[in-house]
């Protein structure tokens, strides 16, 4: 074949530059592809021209684009793997098949001069004598075939080929680069949805952190997935224990939030009960545990079929996608309410993905939530308990001194003869009176005052604002006559009554403290004038208050005569089952009133400071038992000795462990002092320089009733101490009421971090008993395990129980 003439150089020049020039401006391959067939049949005089792209397989050629001339043959993607006969008409072309197939497979340009001298040729039907394909090659890379066919025999010359050639090539750089700007946008896109997805993944994670409320945490929760998706319209359900009920904690709604704000409780705005015959869109959706992702017509589908009801406007487009399992279930919703934004399937793969992430987050607040209520409230009754309503009486007290016109009221309440039900019928008896009793004592107060739970059986009230004296009497009486009808407790009618002490303000009173003091003191001598009935304290001021306790003057003659007992409660080590130790509970045998509970006489004691005397009896009738009882203990025994706040301070009683430690100190190291919460934050300083002594003597030290009184969490770290007894209120119903072992588990955990044991007190049944064993507590103590027993029975029980030394 001859070379180019000058003018068929000029004219391929011509034509190839004006190609490059033009295609500039073309910005999907679609639309070179069609340039360039068309640019072909225009410049060239061509019959037709056929482009062919590589498959994905790269084995195969598919039909892009095609035109005849002033006709468009074929401008569709569509894959056909039926092939036909006819080489014009294939869609689908494998390697080395025809002329466009061996020009696939050797990457070489083919020229047919004779279609009928050239074996490979596939005949398509129409009347085609030449043929001219070229590859289209950048580095060497096919990316596809340009095919033309032409009636005459030898049409196709020199000047075509390098021609179509040198298009081709250009349409092959323009096509790389077009997707190699697609796959960097693509990339670049990928990379900033990571990163706001990682973004709003952290975000979510310190919510917990940074929001102080539910309702806080929700709203930026909202935020979060508004950053990643369309979220005009939100909100979150959660399935509720009973599992029949939806609880919407927080939704936002553009064309229905009147119906939203209708529900509004607090936090909650709407309760809807879940029927399975007639779910909502919401409990369909939970129902089924997956995600859905519903258009208008979709749900229209469903709602003219029955499967569901739909609460407010109908959207047009509805994401939700559950989270969460067991008895902690939810859901989180987008919505749409205008077809210029339609959530696709990536907005359900995204949430989908974030859910995971919400429903931990959700977990993790609702945790915290339920620590910080437990740190201000009883978790028996929830019930502020001492540490808030002190607060709320300073708060009362600092008001009432810049507002005269009002005043202050604190009723100190106790329950009468408690402890005879707590003997009688058990603990969880008490506690479900204790319960019953705080719904009739709420059902005669106003909403302004404030009921707590100071410990036990011991409540307070604050009655704030104009109040007067006939006021505060009228409320008070209504307590009393509360109380006259008996409760029905598991069949049991259980009679109750109320010893009630009442101090107001007045311009003497020095502090919010001292009034608690004052209506704690005014209620003792309520019991004393025979209970069920109510004492102010300033009339004791008027009957001179220091003649009022008689067993204030009994003390001295019951510690010289010894008529202090001891009673020994078993503590067992759950991972042993053996006996490690013992609680020595004190009793008063008194000659007169017969054997009084600690409750009766102890609060006595610590008012007139010979709680001291008392502490001090019972740690030497400790270590004479000891004394005793060395040859059949265990040897890792230990008994536990109550201190009170005074004695634990006082000189005296650390100068007679110092002495007795120097006489035996295999004996005091048998010893474990239980102290309470309260004797760690009167004096720090004091309190950390006893406990290094008792250290030093090797004496254990265990906080006693623990989460009842002062401290928080935060201050364990700062003692040494070995052990932390779990009040029993922590324990009751601990088989049926969630967040209680979820507290626990955090109390335990907390407690193993800081080395220190674990002992669950008031353990009573054997559910209970396995619970706490589960959770990893370390020593139980309860009526399940044993009653507090006579130093005689006690021997007894440790004998039968296994792991004793043979009795001499």
């Amino acid at each position: 074949m001859s070379e180019l003439s000058k003018s068929q150089t000029i004219k391929s020049l011509t034509i190839t530059n004006q190609f490059a020039t033009d295609i500039l401006l073309l910005n999907t391959p679609n639309e070179v592809w069609q340039y360039l067939a068309q640019n072909i049949i225009e410049k060239l005089g061509f019959d037709d021209a056929v482009i062919y792209t590589l498959d994905e397989g790269g084995k195969t050629l598919s039909r892009m684009s095609g035109f005849k001339k002033n006709k468009v043959i074929n401008n569709d993607n569509t894959r056909n793997t039926q092939l036909n006969d006819t080489s014009a008409n294939l869609m689908v072309i494998p390697f080395n098949q025809g002329v466009i197939g061996k020009v696939a497979a050797t990457k070489q340009p083919i020229l047919v001069r004779d279609t009928r001298e050239f074996e490979s040729y596939i005949a398509d039907g129409e009347v085609t004598l030449s043929e001219l394909a070229v590859p289209i090659l950048f580095k060497d890379q096919l990316l596809g075939v340009i095919d033309t066919e032409h009636a005459q025999v030898d049409f196709y010359t020199e000047y075509h080929l390098k021609t179509l050639t040198a298009l081709a090539s250009i349409a092959a750089m323009k096509i790389s680069h077009i997707i190699r700007e697609d796959g960097l946008a693509e990339i670049i896109e990928n990379l900033e949805y990571a990163n706001k997805i990682q973004d709003a993944l952290f975000e979510i994670a310190e919510l917990t952190f940074k929001t102080n409320t539910m309702g806080e945490f929700y709203r930026s929760l909202h935020q979060c997935i508004g950053r990643l998706t369309f979220a005009k319209n939100f909100f979150v359900a959660l399935l509720k224990d009973d599992g029949e009920t939806i609880e919407f904690p927080y939704a936002v709604d553009e064309l229905d939030q009147d119906a939203v704000d209708e529900f509004d409780l607090g936090e909650i705005f709407e309760k809807v009960r879940i029927d399975p015959e007639n779910l909502s869109i919401t409990g369909y959706t939970l129902s089924k545990d997956t995600p859905f992702l519903l258009y208008e017509k979709d749900i229209q589908k469903m709602l003219d079929n029955k499967e569901l009801y739909i609460l407010g406007s109908i959207p047009k487009a509805w994401l939700g996608v559950p989270f969460g399992s067991g008895d902690n279930k939810g859901i989180v919703v987008v919505q749409s309410y205008s077809t210029d934004f339609l959530f696709q399937e990536k907005d359900k793969q995204l949430l989908s993905f974030v859910a995971k992430h919400i429903n931990d987050a959700i977990e993790r607040m609702e945790a915290k939530q339920k620590l910080e209520f437990l740190a201000l409230h009883d978790p028996l009754t929830d019930l502020p308990n001492r540490s808030l309503f002190k607060d709320r009486i300073q708060h009362a007290f600092l008001h009432c001194q810049n507002n005269r016109q009002d005043n202050i009221a604190i009723l100190f309440i106790d329950v009468d003869r408690f402890k005879q039900v707590n003997d009688t019928y058990g603990h969880h008896v008490g506690d479900k009176l204790l319960i019953e009793i705080v719904k009739s004592i709420k059902s005669t107060l106003r909403n302004t005052d404030t009921l707590a739970r100071l410990g036990g059986d011991e409540f307070a009230i604050l009655l704030d604002g104009k109040i007067d004296h006939d006021t505060i009497c009228r409320i008070t009486e209504s307590l009393i006559a509360a109380m006259a009808e008996a409760f029905n407790i598991d069949g049991l009618n259980i009679s109750s009554s109320l010893s009630i002490g009442i101090a107001t303000y007045n311009n003497s009173t020095e502090n919010a403290e001292q009034l608690l003091i004052d209506a704690d003191h005014a209620m003792y001598q309520a019991k004393l004038k025979g209970r069920n009935q109510y004492v102010f304290f300033e009339s004791l001021q008027e009957t001179n208050k220091s003649t009022n306790i008689k067993l204030e003057y009994d003390f001295e003659h019951a510690i010289k005569n010894q008529e202090f007992i001891g009673r020994y409660q078993p503590l067992i080590g759950f991972d042993s089952d053996e006996v490690e130790g013992a609680e020595v509970l004190v009793r008063w045998q008194h000659p007169k009133l017969g054997l009084l509970q600690p409750d009766t006489f102890i609060p006595i004691l610590e008012k007139s400071g010979q709680i001291v005397q008392l502490d001090l009896y019972m740690l030497k009738l400790a270590i004479s038992n000891l004394n005793l009882w060395t040859d059949w203990l265990p040897d890792k025994f230990k008994l536990n000795v109550n201190v009170s706040t005074a004695g634990f301070a006082s000189k005296e009683f650390i100068t007679y462990l110092q002495e007795q430690h120097l006489k035996s100190a295999e004996i005091t190291s048998r010893l474990c002092v239980e102290i309470t919460e309260e004797s760690l934050i009167l004096n720090v300083d004091a309190v950390k320089k006893h406990l290094e002594i008792l250290k030093s003597l090797n004496i254990l030290v265990a906080l006693d009733d623990f989460g009842t009184g002062y401290s928080s969490l935060s201050y364990l770290h700062q003692f040494s101490l070995d052990y932390l007894k779990i009040d029993k209120s922590f324990v009751d119903d601990l088989n049926e009421v969630n967040n209680k072992v979820l507290i626990l588990d955090a109390v335990v955990n907390l407690a193993k971090a800081l080395k220190i044991k674990t002992t669950a007190e008031g353990i009573e049944t054997v559910e209970q008993y396995q619970k706490l064993k589960e959770i990893g507590c370390d020593v139980g103590q309860g009526y399940h395990i044993s009653k507090p027993l006579l130093d005689t029975d006690f021997k007894c029980f440790i004998f039968h129980r296994g792991n004793p030394r043979k009795i001499a």
